[in-house]
């Protein structure tokens, strides 16, 4: 349980930074940064149950292709190439990526 903390820790903390970093840009795109900002106020310690077995093997040890697939994930959304609307729906779509 621990490492699934530690990685929705550091998924927050991904989508938090590139927020950031989008209300700190010139012009400031505060847009995309309410969007991830929602994706991350949706997020809790239990989200996704269902979806930590297709990312844990990826996890231990944190594999180049997770780390990747998150990346890939956050410019999509950045960019908006793709659309969620909550942390469950991120950690779902994270968890199809991983098995492409």
């Amino acid at each position: 349980m621990s490492n699934k903390l530690d990685f929705i820790t550091y998924l927050k903390s991904t989508l938090t930074a590139a927020s950031v970093k989008l209300l700190a840009a010139n012009p400031t795109n505060t847009a995309t940064a309410g969007r991830l900002d929602q994706i991350v106020r949706t997020a809790g310690d239990n989200v996704s149950d269902g979806y930590w077995p297709r990312i844990a093997p990826l996890y231990e040890p944190f594999a180049p292709k997770l780390q990747l697939a998150v990346m890939h994930l956050n410019a999509d959304i950045i960019a908006g190439l793709k659309s969620v609307p909550d942390f469950d729906a991120y950690f779902a779509m994270l968890a199809s990526e991983v098995q492409t």
